[in-house]
C-alpha cells in the first residue's frame, strides 16, 4: 500500500507534477510537430484531364492549409458580419431584463448601466446583481439604481457565482425576455432591439465582444478576439449547427434558460459549457455580428496570462464534464459536442507544433513559405482592424500588430499549462483581471 502524502506537502507535490508535466508535454509537442513535418506527402491534382502529382513535406503542406483556413475563414466572418438584421424600431415585446451581474466593478459599472439606459429599444429594465460582501461595488449599484429603468438585487441565492447570480436574477423577475452583459460592457443602441426580432425565430442570440486596443496587451487580447474567438470557429459554424453561446451579449427568453437548468455554477467557465447545453438540447443559437459590444481588455501580462489559463482551465473542466455524462450513440449531438470540444483543447495545444513546422521549413530550405501563414495571420487581422476602425469601433492600428503571429505559440502555452494544473493542482480558484474605468 502507497503511504499516503502529509496534507502540508499535497499542494507542493502537485505543483510540481503540473511544471513536469508543462514542461514534458510542451517538449513533447515540438518534438512531435518537428518529427511529423519531415513526412512525404504526395498530393494528387487532376486539371485538364491531367493528373498532377505534387510532393510535399508535412511541415510545407500544413502552414500552407493553415494559411488557406485562416484566409477562407476570414471571409466568411467578413460576409457574416456584413448581413444587417432589419428591425422595425417600434417593435415591441414588453419588458427586456437586462441582467448585470458584478464583483469588484464598481469602477467600470457605470459602462454597462448607461449605455443599456441608451438602447433603441423602449422598454429596457436594467438590474444590478451584486455579492453581499462586495461593498464598494453594492454603493456603485446603489446609486445607479436612482437612474431610472435600474434597479439592484444582492445574491443572497448563490453567492460567488457569476452562473448563480444569474440564475437568482432570471428567478426574480417576470421578463419573457432577458439578456445578460458583464459590468465594462458598451452595450450597442441598436443591439437589443435587434436581439429582439432574431429571438422571434431563434431561441437565443449571441453578440459580438470587441477588446479595446489602447495598448500594447490590449491590442493582442483584441487581434486574438479575431483569431480565435471569431475567425477560427468559422468553419466549425459553417458545416455544424454548434454556435458559442456566452454569458455577455447575449439574449434569450427566460424560457429557454430555464429548459437547460440555467446556467450551471460549478462550471469555471459558465458561459463554455453553457453553449455545450444548449447544442446538446437542440436550442437554436443566432450570432449578431454587426452591433458588438466594447469590453475592457486585459491591462498586463500577468492578466492576459491568468485569463487566458482560467479559459483553458475551464475549457478542460467542459470537456471532463461532457465526458463524463455522454449520452447513448443514437443522439449524435451528445457525441459531436464532445467531439467538437476535445478538438477545442486538444487545437490549443497544438497550435504549438507551428514553430515546429518553421524550424522543418528552415533545415529544408524553404524558409520562403513562412510568408504565407505569417502573412495569412497579419492580412486577416489587420484587414478586420481597419473593417472594425471603419465603423467608429476601435482605434486605428499601430505598430503593435507586428507580434500578432506570437499569439498562437504563446495561447498553446497557456492551453498546455492549464490542463496539466487542472489535472494535478487545480482547487477550484480562478483568476480575475483589473479592469480600469
Amino acid at each position: 500500500m502507497v503511504p499516503e502524502l502529509p496534507q502540508r506537502l499535497q499542494p507542493t507535490v502537485r505543483g510540481w507534477l503540473g511544471r513536469a508535466g508543462f514542461a514534458s508535454l510542451t517538449g513533447g509537442v515540438l518534438l512531435f510537430g518537428y518529427q511529423a513535418g519531415f513526412i512525404l506527402m504526395d498530393i494528387q491534382l487532376a486539371l485538364l484531364n491531367t493528373v498532377l502529382t505534387i510532393a510535399l513535406l508535412q511541415a510545407e503542406f500544413a502552414v500552407l492549409s493553415f494559411a488557406a483556413f485562416i484566409l477562407a475563414s476570414a471571409l466568411v466572418f467578413l460576409a457574416w458580419s456584413a448581413q444587417s438584421c432589419p428591425y422595425d424600431p417600434e417593435y415591441d415585446v414588453g419588458t427586456v431584463t437586462a441582467i448585470v451581474p458584478v464583483y469588484r466593478d464598481a469602477n467600470v459599472l457605470h459602462r454597462s448601466v448607461e449605455s443599456l439606459r441608451n438602447s433603441n429599444y423602449e422598454d429596457v429594465d436594467v438590474l444590478v446583481v451584486c455579492e453581499q460582501h462586495d461593498g464598494p461595488t453594492r454603493r456603485r449599484a446603489e446609486e445607479l439604481a436612482a437612474l431610472d429603468g435600474v434597479e439592484y438585487l444582492v445574491n443572497t441565492e448563490n453567492p460567488g457565482s457569476k452562473a448563480g447570480a444569474i440564475n437568482y436574477a432570471v428567478a426574480e423577475v417576470d421578463s419573457e425576455y432577458v439578456s445578460v452583459h458583464d459590468a465594462d460592457e458598451l452595450v450597442d443602441a441598436d443591439f437589443l432591439p435587434k436581439a429582439v426580432a432574431k429571438l422571434q425565430h431563434n431561441d437565443v442570440v449571441q453578440g459580438r465582444t470587441i477588446p479595446e486596443p489602447s495598448g500594447f496587451i490590449e491590442s493582442l487580447a483584441y487581434y486574438e478576439s479575431v483569431l480565435l474567438s471569431y475567425v477560427s470557429r468559422r468553419v466549425l459554424y459553417v458545416f455544424t449547427d454548434f454556435k458559442m453561446a456566452a454569458s455577455r451579449a447575449v439574449a434569450m427568453r427566460r424560457d429557454t434558460l430555464e429548459s437547460i437548468g440555467g446556467y450551471d455554477d460549478e462550471m469555471l467557465t459558465e458561459d463554455f459549457y453553457f453553449a455545450y447545453q444548449c447544442y446538446r438540447e437542440r436550442l437554436d443559437v443566432a450570432e449578431l455580428l454587426d452591433n458588438p459590444s466594447r469590453i475592457d481588455a486585459a491591462h498586463t501580462i500577468t492578466d492576459w496570462w491568468g485569463q487566458r489559463k482560467r479559459w483553458m482551465t475551464g475549457y478542460s473542466q467542459v470537456l471532463h464534464r461532457l465526458v463524463a455524462t455522454i449520452r447513448p450513440v443514437t443522439d449524435y449531438r451528445n457525441i459531436f459536442a464532445t467531439i467538437i470540444c476535445a478538438s477545442t483543447v486538444v487545437g490549443s495545444l497544438l497550435m504549438l507544433t507551428m514553430l515546429s513546422k518553421f524550424a522543418v521549413l528552415l533545415v529544408a530550405g524553404s524558409k520562403g513559405l513562412f510568408v504565407f501563414p505569417l502573412g495569412a495571420i497579419t492580412l486577416v487581422t489587420l484587414g478586420i482592424h481597419f473593417h472594425d476602425y471603419s465603423r467608429g469601433l476601435v482605434s486605428a492600428p499601430s505598430w503593435y500588430w507586428v507580434f500578432v503571429p506570437l499569439l498562437l505559440p504563446v495561447y498553446s502555452l497557456s492551453a498546455i499549462k492549464a490542463v496539466f494544473e487542472y489535472v494535478f493542482s487545480w482547487s477550484g480558484e480562478w483568476y480575475r483581471v483589473t479592469k480600469d474605468a
